[in-house]
């Protein structure tokens, strides 16, 4: 029986028009040039400014983005949504964050996972987990 051919793969269906396509999360921010350095240094990606907005490059193998948007308002309250970041090194991770001005709080465990939740910094969380 001959192998398939991959070029011949059978395509997804097509995307509904009325279903959306997820292409970027956008943080709000008050500080765009300090929020665009924290996260571009933090993530390793290229960013590109055009007030109010800068636009942080998808990392390599990623199609989501993160956009920074400048908003007059401060943070009130806890997110309610937040990025969720994994990495080979979590003590080493850790220390990066310190080290471009954000916080750590607490760190957390649930079955074989164990994660730490961080903040950028104007106070925005997210969590940054030991990789598997």
């Amino acid at each position: 029986m001959a192998e398939p051919d991959p070029a011949q793969a059978a395509e997804p269906p097509p995307r509904p028009d009325d279903v959306p396509l997820m292409i970027a999360v956008t943080i709000d921010c008050n500080d765009l040039e300090a929020q665009t350095g924290f996260w571009s240094e933090m993530l390793q990606v290229e960013a590109t400014t055009m007030e109010p907005f800068s636009f942080l490059a998808p990392a390599d193998g990623r199609k989501v983005a993160i956009w920074l948007q400048r908003v007059p308002e401060r943070r009130a309250t806890k997110n309610r949504v937040h990025l969720d970041f994994v990495v080979a090194d979590l003590e080493a991770a850790e220390r990066r964050v310190v080290a471009l001005g954000g916080a750590l709080a607490e760190r957390h465990t649930w079955e074989t996972f164990l994660w730490r939740i961080c903040r950028d910094p104007e106070g925005n969380e997210f969590d940054i987990m030991q990789g598997q």
